[in-house]
């Protein structure tokens, strides 16, 4: 997977924008979905009950859902939870390496254009000041 997300930002270096996405994976999609609809099919305690324990905290490791997305091309990996922090590692290596094709924003732009508003303001409001 990182091997292919390097291809991917050298391919957008010029042109294009890389999107990368962390989150959860949770495993139980599927049963949560089965429990809603015996919810609402159950009686009042057996729904509650279900609900209880689907809310129920536990002590679960989930692996880490990783997508990249340019215009042409998608990339997805499941990361297992024994392996994030090398995988974490890896990928910030790589976003280091390729950093220097991230685009700046323009808001230091517009910070000192509007720094220089302000003191061309304030410069007009002392000349009218002194003339009169």
């Amino acid at each position: 997977f990182l091997l292919a997300l390097a291809e991917l930002f050298v391919a957008t270096r010029e042109n294009g924008s890389v999107t990368v996405t962390l989150k959860r994976y949770n495993y139980e999609g599927v049963k949560q979905e089965r429990q809603k609809k015996r919810a609402k099919t159950a009686s009042n305690e057996e729904a509650m009950q279900l609900i209880v324990d689907r809310l129920s905290l536990n002590d679960t490791e989930y692996a880490t859902l990783v997508r990249a997305n340019t215009e042409k091309r998608k990339l997805s990996t499941l990361v297992a939870p024994s392996s994030l922090d090398v995988f974490l590692a890896r990928y910030h290596g790589l976003l280091m390496v390729n950093a220097e094709s991230i685009k700046k924003k323009d808001r230091l732009k517009k910070k000192k254009a509007a720094v220089k508003l302000l003191a061309a303001k304030k410069a007009r409001s002392k000349k009218s000041t002194v003339k009169a």
